[in-house]
């Protein structure tokens, strides 16, 4: 995927034990820019329970979207925090660096995963409560999983804090509607309560195994004709199309694509090959010329995917449509909506980009009085006419390199710190606009300066799509 390629599954299943005797338990897990692991949960966990205040049959929650990625504001135990929605997690998870959050009812559990010998730390946290829309919908014994590990961090690879995951479970009890446009989500008790005509929407059948939802679509790549193929609807994947290569039959990656980096697991990078394909048909509708991501084989198993399923539906094709799920009737409702004719992003330029953390930046002001403060920043005087404002600003740093891509031909390396692009601040801008500027069109101009030490290395370059299809 571009600047941090996101897929949802590295391993279709994981082991996760109890310190100790007790179960064991299996779950799926996506961690938004880089796969990490995968599985469903086999314990006897708590059913969610989600109920209304009042009278109330209905709530709207504001949602952010970035990098394709559908961002909600969550209350955990009282604690204000941001989750992303994920059809394609079961359970609900929380990272560990949250300190400040209380959990009841605590457990240690240890997450072994592929490549993982000594397995990873983690707690298992029984009733708690998780409200959503101004705790007008609320769970009042919520189960859920901590990841410990610190390095785990999706905020790095978004650029922006995300606390948690909330799985597919959310959706069993009730009717979710999802508008891209307006980013807003919208949770009703049943259907009587949508105030949506659905004759103007098209019903498509979902098949819920293990609580996900797969959907069958038609995949047209190197000439060949793939129908029903199950797939599983992952919010939680930001590329259009994942496919696991190896689960077609006859199935080719055609030329062109690029082998590169996709992104980190237990095990290390995780790499594998992206190329465009003709198309695919998802009910009714034709989607052509997007780009697919394939991870290597040795980064998931065949043998422990859901039954025929062959990859995931992603958010860039999602977003395309406002969607009702309805889970107690296995069906979606998909209207196309005015992002349905967009392009499909791709990286251009073969730079992996990372957040980490922030660093104070000087810009100079002008003149302004001796002792003069700014509102935005501490401002300081170094002589009488020259002032500089010193700011706090997230720091970026440049993960990978696709080796042969422009950026790649320019000189720009590993571990470069980016300064400016195009003249602007890095640090004045989201990580989601830096992405925007790497992938804007073929032959897009681009002027970069990074900090290689303490050195300024200004580099430019034309973006080139690296998988046109012919």
């Amino acid at each position: 995927m571009y600047v941090s390629p996101n897929l949802s599954d590295s391993f279709e299943a994981i082991g996760l034990y109890k310190r100790g005797p007790g179960k064991r338990v299996h779950f799926r897990f996506f961690i938004a820019f880089f796969l990490l692991f995968t599985g469903t949960l086999y314990m006897e966990v708590q059913a969610q329970q989600w109920d209304f205040k009042g009278d109330v049959s209905r709530v709207v929650i504001p949602i952010d979207i970035t990098n394709h990625i559908i961002m909600l504001p969550v209350q955990l135990n009282g604690e204000q925090l941001t989750f992303i929605l994920d059809t394609g997690v079961k359970e609900t998870m929380l990272f560990g660096a949250v300190d400040s959050t209380i959990l009841r009812n605590v457990s240690s559990y240890n997450f072994q995963g592929l490549g993982v010998d000594q397995g990873i730390k983690g707690l298992l946290s029984l009733d708690n409560v998780l409200a959503l829309g101004d705790s007008i919908l609320t769970d009042h014994h919520h189960d859920l999983y901590v990841i410990t590990d610190s390095t785990i961090n999706l905020s790095k690879n978004i650029g922006v804090p995300i606390h948690g995951v909330l799985g597919s479970n959310f959706f069993q009890n009730h009717i979710v509607r999802i508008d891209y446009i307006r980013k807003r989500l919208h949770v009703f008790k049943s259907l009587d309560d949508l105030d949506k005509d659905l004759r103007k929407y098209t019903a498509v059948k979902l098949d819920l195994v293990k609580d996900r939802p797969f959907v069958d679509i038609n995949i047209s790549s190197g000439g060949k004709l793939f129908e029903s193929s199950r797939m599983l609807v992952d919010l939680g994947n930001s590329d259009p199309l994942m496919i696991f290569p190896t689960a077609l039959t006859d199935y080719k990656v055609s030329k062109p694509y690029v082998y590169e980096f996709l992104g980190q697991g237990f095990n290390g990078n995780i790499y594998g090959k992206r190329n465009r394909i003709e198309g695919v048909t998802v009910a009714k509708w034709n989607f052509k010329r997007l780009f697919v991501s394939y991870p290597d084989t040795n980064s998931y198993s065949t043998r422990r995917l859901v039954e025929r399923r062959v990859g995931s539906v992603g958010n860039q094709i999602m977003a395309r449509f406002d969607v009702i799920f309805d889970y107690a009737d296995s069906v979606m409702y998909l209207r196309k909506n005015r992002m349905f004719g967009d392009p499909f992003n791709i990286d251009m330029s073969g730079l992996e980009v990372r957040n980490v953390g922030f660093s104070w930046l000087k810009s100079r002001t002008g003149a302004k009085p001796l002792g003069a403060s700014s509102n935005e920043g501490q401002t300081i005087n170094l002589s009488n006419d020259v002032m500089y404002q010193i700011e706090l600003v997230p720091a970026y740093v440049i993960q990978h390199v696709r080796i042969g891509s422009p950026a790649d031909l320019a000189g720009v390396k590993e571990g470069d710190g980016i300064y400016k692009i195009n003249g602007k601040y890095a640090g004045k801008m989201t990580l989601e606009s830096i992405k925007g500027k790497l992938q804007a069109r073929d032959q897009y101009g681009i002027s970069l300066e990074v900090k290689r030490g303490e050195e300024i290395i200004r580099f430019r370059f034309r973006l080139v799509d690296p998988i046109p299809l012919k």
